[in-house]
C-alpha cells in the first residue's frame, strides 16, 4: 500500500482531494437533510477531515493527513444516526461532485461505486466490492484498519497483534493503532508498543492527527512508554497539536495514578514546566487545576511550576480551581503561595 497511487494522480494530488473535498461540502452546507449533522457556523473541519481520509486512503503524503482524529472508518462515523434517508442524500450530492469535477468517465464511475459501498458500509452494510483494482486493494486494507481498532475496543487483543504489524509501513497510522494501543493499558498491547519502538526508533517522532506518541503516553500515563521515548531522546518538550507539549497532555487528560511519576519523568528530562500553549495559553499546571488533579497538581509544583502563571485571559491556576470548584486544588495552591 505504500505504492505510488495511479488514482491520487489522476484526482489531481493531495491538492486535488482537498478540492475535491471542499465541493462536496459546499453542496452539503445546502442540504437539508445533511446540514443538520453539523451544528456548528462552519463546515471547515468536516472538510479538512475528509480530505485527509482521501489523501491517506489513497497513499499521499502523510503530513498532509494530520486533521484525521479516526482510524477506523465506521468509528467515525459511529456519533452520527445515519439512516437510509441520510446516505440518500450524502450519496446525491458525492455524485453530484463527481460529476462536475473534471474526471474521466472510468475514475467517475469507479469513485462512484466506491463511495456507494463505503456509505453502505459505515451504517453496517456490505455491498459488492469494487472491480476497480487499486479502489479494491486500498478498501480492503481499510477494512482491515477498522478491525484491528474494534479489536483493540473490544480487548481481543491476540488479534490486534496478529494484524497491527501489516501496518508498520505506513508511520502515521501505525502511531495511531500504537496510540490507542497505549491507552487501553493493557500489558500485552503496550509491550507490543514498547517493542516497536526499539526496533524502529525513527518512529519516535512521527505523528498522528499531529500527535506524536509520547504526547498519547502522557495523556494516557503510561510510564513505560514515557520513560523509553525519552531514552529514545525525543525532546520532552515537543509540539504536537494546537502547540501543547506532553506534560499539558499529563495535566488534562490523565486519570491513571502514574500521571505524577509522569510529570516527574518529564520533568526530569528537562521538560518546562511552565510552558503555555493553545488559544487559551495555559499551562499545564492551569489544567490540571481545571481537571481536579490533585497529585498531578503537586508534582507540577514540586517540579517548579508557577503558581501565579496567567492565561491569556489573565486567569491564575486558583481563579481555574476556584471557578471549578476543585477546592482539594484550590486549597493545595494556597498552601503553596497562590494568591
Amino acid at each position: 500500500m505504500r505504492a505510488p497511487s495511479a488514482l491520487l494522480e489522476v484526482l489531481g494530488g493531495e491538492e486535488g482531494c482537498r478540492r475535491l473535498s471542499a465541493a462536496f461540502y459546499a453542496r452539503v452546507a445546502k442540504d437539508p437533510v445533511l446540514r443538520p449533522f453539523f451544528p456548528g457556523k462552519s463546515l471547515r473541519c468536516a472538510t479538512e477531515e475528509f480530505a485527509a481520509f482521501l489523501i491517506q486512503f489513497l497513499g499521499g503524503d502523510e503530513k498532509q493527513t494530520q486533521y484525521r482524529w479516526w482510524l477506523s472508518l465506521r468509528e467515525s462515523h459511529a456519533r452520527f444516526q445515519i439512516g437510509p434517508n441520510a446516505r440518500r442524500a450524502w450519496l446525491r450530492q458525492m455524485e453530484a461532485t463527481l460529476d462536475a469535477a473534471p474526471l474521466d468517465d472510468a475514475t467517475r464511475n469507479a469513485l462512484r461505486h466506491f463511495f456507494s459501498c463505503s456509505s453502505a458500509y459505515v451504517i453496517g452494510r456490505d455491498t459488492a466490492e469494487s472491480d476497480h483494482e487499486e479502489l479494491a486493494a486500498r478498501w480492503s486494507e481499510q477494512r482491515v484498519l477498522d478491525s484491528v481498532i474494534a479489536a483493540i475496543v473490544e480487548g481481543r487483543d491476540d488479534e490486534t497483534l496478529a494484524l497491527a504489524p501489516r501496518f508498520a509501513s505506513r508511520p502515521s497510522v501505525f502511531v495511531g493503532l500504537r496510540a490507542r494501543m497505549v491507552q487501553s493499558g493493557r500489558a500485552k498491547l503496550i509491550h507490543f508498543v514498547i517493542d516497536a519502538a526499539e526496533r524502529d526508533p525513527t518512529l519516535a517522532t512521527r505523528r498522528f492527527a499531529g500527535t506524536t506518541l509520547l504526547h498519547f503516553a502522557a495523556g494516557a500515563g503510561c510510564l513505560e512508554v514515557v520513560a523509553l521515548l525519552l531514552l529514545l531522546g525525543v525532546d520532552p518538550n515537543i509540539q504536537g497539536r494546537g502547540d501543547h507539549m506532553p506534560l499539558y497532555c499529563v495535566a488534562n487528560e490523565c486519570a491513571s495514578e502514574t500521571g505524577p511519576e509522569v510529570v516527574r519523568a518529564l520533568a526530569r528530562a528537562g521538560a518546562d514546566v511552565n510552558a503555555c500553549g493553545g488559544v487559551t495559553r495555559a499551562t499545564a499546571l492551569h489544567m490540571a487545576a481545571l481537571r481536579g488533579h490533585v497529585e498531578i497538581t503537586r508534582a507540577l509544583l514540586d517540579s517548579g511550576a508557577a503558581v501565579i502563571a496567567r492565561d491569556r485571559k489573565g486567569d491564575t491556576p486558583l481563579q481555574r480551581a476556584i471557578n471549578c470548584r476543585k477546592n482539594g486544588i484550590s486549597q493545595l495552591l494556597l498552601e503553596r503561595g497562590a494568591r
